[in-house]
């Protein structure tokens, strides 16, 4: 027997069983198929109003996969606080009351020793632009 053989169907047997005639349904079973097609035809009837999808602008498709409005919320403050601390530097940030505290409870500024072609604090470094 080789490899074809074995994909080879027997048709038949298919045609065989297809030709003889299919056996008659009960009236009790053929009843409940009735009804049970009644039942969906009817609820169907009321799916078949669709009301028109409202489409999203081109705005809302844009921040969607960036969490929407919320998203794009948190990136911008995110944005305005980085520009804002970065630009600021650790000397204007500690003369703010409650930031000046929190940088008071850390021990030391990590920028104190640096120093860099004469330029004495990291501040200075950020102002010699």
């Amino acid at each position: 027997m080789t490899d074809t053989d074995k994909d080879q169907i027997d048709l038949d047997a298919f045609f065989k069983d297809a030709a003889e005639p299919a056996p008659e349904l009960s009236d009790a079973l053929m009843a409940n198929i009735l009804a049970d097609a009644g039942e969906i035809a009817t609820t169907r009837q009321g799916l078949s109003e669709r009301q028109p999808v409202k489409r999203k602008g081109w705005l809302a498709r844009v921040m969607e996969p960036m969490g929407g409005v919320p998203g794009m919320a948190a990136v911008g403050i995110c944005a305005a606080l980085g520009v804002t601390i970065g630009y600021a530097g650790t000397d204007t940030l500690q003369s703010i009351p409650v930031v000046g505290d929190i940088f008071a409870s850390i021990s030391g500024d990590p920028l104190d020793d640096f120093t860099y072609g004469g330029i004495a604090s990291f501040s200075d470094f950020l102002t010699e632009g």
